[in-house]
């Protein structure tokens, strides 16, 4: 009993100091208007990052200090200048007032303001961005677009943050777009047909159908289409081509109809683009990373399908092909190494990989008390490569012999005509590899109401 009422008096007094070192503030704009989603970080006086926030539906923040000392509060929003405080800590709390945001204008000659639209608003806990208010270039996919909204982060393997939260499914017109796969939605939709996006966290099938809250939340980024795209057909395609062989291409075509939608998507290049997802690629030979030539390709098609209140479809099938060719070469000379101190080396490899991947979802509600669910999943992944290694080293310097040549093998066999002292050893070597592996799974879910009090009996299995 001493040691838990000890360790509560310990906890309290940490929270306690925690609370007596908070920074508490307010952002507005010019209009004196709250600003929203505004980045508010405490950096130490040599700019390092200590912590970070967002502002709130009023505009206002919280920030709390690790410890005493001195800091800087930054405050940044796009389309704003960055506003930076000094705030001293001393055991108490601090209130910065308010900060009013500077907008950052360049003045052009001759410009015209015809309409000022909101860049983001809310609704609920749904937050809406008005993705006309962010300029991104020509052609661009969305994810140039996600970028650059206030509180969103993209990073480098395709992970989407939201304020913190994590995205981890993708929409479209509320509809369900590519289910486990965000990279390749982010990489191949065009931004061209995208009127605003909404954020918020989406129950789980159980609660959604059974009204109880099993706490399982997904955040959601939905995509809505621009008037006139939601119904008909439309196509995207973009290409390029370049010196040595090299291609870039991407195609985007939809076909909407009042309970259906197809879309689909195809994506071939060899210059370095890794930017869709699909499994299967890594290994020993060529790996993930963008070392050497790697060329993609990847094809997708989506469908939706919804008769309200019965049936409802999704489902998409996606094919991933990438092959991978480095090559690289190396001349040392060592200066600690009288016996043997210059050398030369050649490797190269090859990778291939292939993937297959398929999800779904049938929803079906026969009556108001029935609603029976299932959520199918497959992927099959290849993977298979091939290295050679040439490696020699020399008591003399190899290319006062001969001329410049990637064949380590002939190298020595001249070095060794001449002299065999000359060649002090020489070691080839290679590999090959292959790997693949399949995937089936679902998730059944029957569920019947047995009141509109909200009593129920639900059967789920997940195999």
């Amino acid at each position: 009993m001493k040691r838990f009422l000890l360790l509560m008096a310990v906890t309290l007094s940490a929270l306690s100091m925690q609370a007596q070192r908070t920074i508490t503030g307010k952002v507005v704009d010019e209009a004196n208007e709250a600003v929203i989603q505004a980045t508010v970080s405490l950096l130490k006086t040599d700019s390092t990052s200590v912590t970070h926030a967002v502002t709130n539906m009023n505009g206002q923040y919280t920030l709390t200090a690790p410890a005493d000392g001195k800091y800087l509060v930054r405050v940044t929003y796009v389309g704003y200048k960055t506003q930076v405080s000094s705030v001293t800590m001393a055991g108490k709390p601090v209130n910065l007032g308010t900060t009013s945001m500077k907008v950052d204008a360049v003045m052009l000659k001759g410009a015209t303001v015809v309409k000022n639209q909101a860049r983001v608003y809310s609704k609920g806990d749904t937050v809406i961005y008005n993705a006309g208010a962010y300029k991104t270039p020509e052609g661009s996919v969305v994810e140039e677009l996600v970028k650059r909204l206030p509180g969103a982060q993209v990073s480098d393997d395709g992970t989407i943050t939201i304020n913190g939260k994590q995205v981890k499914k993708i929409k479209v017109d509320g509809k369900e777009f590519m289910t486990g796969d965000t990279q390749t939605a982010m990489k191949n939709l065009p931004t061209s047909i995208v009127e605003r996006i909404k954020t918020y966290d989406e129950k789980s099938d159980l609660s959604r159908i059974t009204g109880i809250d099993d706490g399982n939340e997904t955040t959601v980024l939905d995509f809505g289409l621009k008037a006139g795209m939601n119904r008909g057909m439309f196509a995207n395609v973009d290409a390029g081509v370049g010196t040595k062989d090299r291609y870039t291409g991407r195609a985007f075509g939809a076909v909407m109809r009042e309970n259906t939608r197809v879309m689909s998507m195809l994506n071939a290049n060899n210059v370095n683009d890794m930017g869709f997802g699909g499994g299967g690629f890594g290994g020993r030979f060529g790996g993930g990373g963008r070392s050497g030539l790697q060329s993609s390709k990847m094809a997708m098609v989506n469908l939706n399908y919804e008769k309200t209140d019965l049936l409802l479809l999704d489902g998409s099938v996606t094919w991933n092909h990438r092959d991978g060719d480095t090559w690289s070469r190396s001349s040392s000379e060592s200066f600690m190494n009288p016996t043997s101190p210059f050398s030369e080396s050649v490797n190269r490899s090859f990778s291939r990989s292939n993937s297959w991947s398929a999800q779904g979802r049938v929803e079906w509600t026969p009556d108001t008390a029935w609603n029976i669910s299932l959520r199918p999943t497959w992927s099959y992944n290849t993977n298979d490569g091939q290295s050679k290694n040439e490696s020699g080293t020399f008591s003399v310097n190899p290319y006062d012999y001969v001329s410049s040549t990637d064949n380590i093998s002939g190298m020595v066999a001249t070095m060794l005509g001449i002299d065999s002292s000359f060649v002090v050893n020489n070691r080839v070597n290679g590999g090959m590899n292959y790997s693949d592996s399949k995937r089936l799974g679902a998730t059944l879910q029957i569920n019947r109401k047995l009141s509109n009090t909200g009593r129920n009996i639900t059967l789920r299995s997940t195999f």
